[in-house]
């Protein structure tokens, strides 16, 4: 078992930020319709590049990751999606994050080497169907690093079948890149071609290393496709960053690289980008994103066997 996280200085400013997103949040009412508040019926998912185990970083993993325990568990999402999230990482965030099951595997070999894109779920709200992690690359089972990318890159893939609703989800978490332009768009070709499991409402979730208007994200949105961005389809977004990627200072750096693309065919009611800054620093060098993904009672109804 993992030692708990080191609570160290900045949990209040952290829990205080939080406290303010909530609130706003709780304020702010979706479109008539929505399902948003029923007790089981929201979704909410998050995305979050955690920034990997750097000993040089200021702030550290060790100083990090109680405010990011603290802020992960306040927002209590069904899906979280981690990008650059080393094994030893994982299993530490295992160990904080009760109720929690999780997948994914190393870039490097297929195991316990190297970031991995790990999904975590709530386990008593989801049946774990299929999970597999596929690599950015002509040989997508294979450990391997392929086109113009720096860095073996992958997306994980799970199925899960919803307890309460019946509604099947089909999610892909993603680390694109950061290099290389023609591996990034690769990559969404590659995830876009991955045939949705029958039946499934897809969710694809991650950092894309991309802005709007380049190629990902315009592969990803294409009107015909089955997606959208869920900050742009959700009926209320608290957004205090246009971007997401800030480099360990409060403020955002450029345009957002950091999505959640829902299927068309659910309903976003919410979207935050929670800024919250710890005392001893920003929790990680980017910004998590958070979307409440509601079913409509025709979408529950056809989910039923």
């Amino acid at each position: 078992m993992s030692p708990a996280p080191p609570r160290g200085p900045g949990m209040s400013q952290a829990r205080s930020l939080s406290l303010i997103l909530a609130a706003v949040l709780a304020s702010l009412l979706p479109v008539t319709g929505s399902q948003a508040g029923e007790p089981g019926r929201a979704l909410w998912v998050m995305s979050y590049n955690i920034r990997y185990d750097n000993p040089d970083d200021r702030p550290d993993w060790r100083t990090r990751r109680g405010p990011m325990v603290e802020q992960i568990r306040f927002f209590a999402p069904d899906i979280l999606g981690l990008q650059e999230a080393l094994p030893a990482m994982v299993d530490q965030l295992a160990g904080d994050l009760a109720g929690y099951a999780h997948y994914g595997v190393g870039r490097d070999d297929g195991a316990r080497l190297g970031e991995t894109t790990t999904i975590f779920y709530r386990a008593e709200r989801f049946q774990r169907v299929l999970a597999r992690t596929y690599w950015c690359s002509p040989t997508p089972d294979t450990p391997s690093k392929a086109y113009d990318a720096a860095l073996p890159r992958t997306f994980t893939r799970l199925v899960l079948k919803d307890r309460i609703t019946g509604v099947t989800f089909d999610v892909r978490n993603a680390h694109l890149d950061h290099v290389g332009a023609e591996s990034r768009a690769k990559c969404a070709a590659q995830i876009l071609a991955l045939a949705p499991w029958p039946k499934a409402r897809l969710i694809t979730l991650g950092d894309f290393n991309s802005a709007p208007e380049e190629a990902p994200y315009r592969l990803l949105t294409a009107p015909e496709g089955p997606y959208r961005d869920a900050r742009a389809a959700a009926s209320s977004v608290f957004s205090p960053s246009t971007g997401t990627f800030n480099r360990f200072t409060p403020a955002s750096i450029g345009p957002p690289i950091d999505y959640i693309f829902v299927d068309r065919r659910l309903n976003v009611a919410r979207f935050a980008v929670p800024t919250d800054v710890a005392d001893a620093g920003v929790i990680s060098d980017h910004f998590p994103v958070l979307a409440e993904i509601t079913l409509s009672p025709k979408t529950r109804a056809k989910a039923k066997p």
